[in-house]
């Protein structure tokens, strides 16, 4: 398998730079943008469901800023087949089980799980509950909106969990190690399991995603670029700040979104003569 990983040692890039172009660096490496779906309003949430390689995400219509109208979306990186999913009122929170092809999409009406071959969308559970986010690690969470309060699903029911009782949450994050990260709108936060305390990563950013790629390395997608997780650190790999969503298909390519494009990005062996992010 071809993989396209993000690499942070110090390599050199063969080919003569051009002293003009479209190109994006991401740590040492250089790549070219294929836009995939353009003319969208502010595209974020980006998840793969790898066995497909299909993406779900999530826009507004630029008609609608003011009204904040979510749509959900796929858009299959293989065939090229996209389309929007109907059936979900404000449509914005996607989480997959990637070992079960489960795909849960929230909307402003509760939570409902994707069918890939009818293309349909069938309640599953929170009936009038507004979805803000979904994640899912050996169980589904989602964030309620406008209160911002995390849940879990435990033995078909989902409950608060406890600690986080009293917690405004955005983002939600669990990796391999069972680190929990977690963002709001003062910053991004690790919670410690054995002490039962909360540590400051960064209360400078505002977080828009947190990812992981296939290896399981975590990238947080802000306002000030993009970053990579490294021992409870933040290390930037991208000086990127208009990019509103992350995701790695299966072979470890990145798409990303911008205020109107999903782009995914191929892997350069010429850089920029100038030697800057050009996005």
């Amino acid at each position: 398998m071809n993989r396209i990983l993000f690499i942070f040692v110090i390599t050199s890039t063969s080919g003569i730079p051009d002293k003009s172009c479209d190109r994006i660096r991401i740590g040492n490496n250089w790549y070219e943008r294929e836009t995939l779906w353009s003319d969208l309003g502010r595209p974020y949430n980006l998840n793969i469901h790898r066995g497909s390689n299909t993406l779900f995400f999530s826009y507004t219509q630029p008609e609608t800023y003011s009204d904040v109208d979510f749509q959900l979306a796929y858009y299959n990186l293989d065939s090229n087949d996209h389309q929007n999913i109907v059936g979900i009122r404000g449509g914005c929170a996607v989480a997959i089980n990637q070992a079960t092809d489960e795909i849960y999409l929230g909307g402003s009406e509760g939570i409902y799980k994707y069918n890939m071959l009818t293309k349909l969308a069938d309640f599953y559970k929170e009936d009038g509950v507004n979805i803000w986010a979904l994640f899912y690690k050996r169980n589904l969470f989602y964030i309620s909106y406008p209160d911002q309060k995390l849940y879990i699903e435990i033995d078909d029911k989902f409950s608060p969990v406890k600690e986080f009782i009293g917690m405004e949450v955005d983002h939600f994050h669990v990796n391999k190690d069972n680190d929990i990260y977690f963002a709001n709108k003062t910053g991004l936060y690790k919670y410690d399991n054995d002490n039962n305390n909360i540590h400051i990563v960064n209360n400078l950013i505002t977080v828009r995603q947190i990812v992981e790629d296939i290896d399981d390395n975590v990238y947080i997608c802000t306002n000030l670029g993009l970053f990579s997780i490294k021992v409870d650190e933040l290390e930037k790999v991208s000086d990127m700040k208009n990019v509103h969503g992350l995701a790695f298909d299966r072979d470890n390519n990145i798409v990303i979104s911008d205020e109107k494009n999903i782009i995914k990005l191929i892997n350069s062996k010429s850089g920029c003569i100038d030697d800057k992010d050009h996005w």
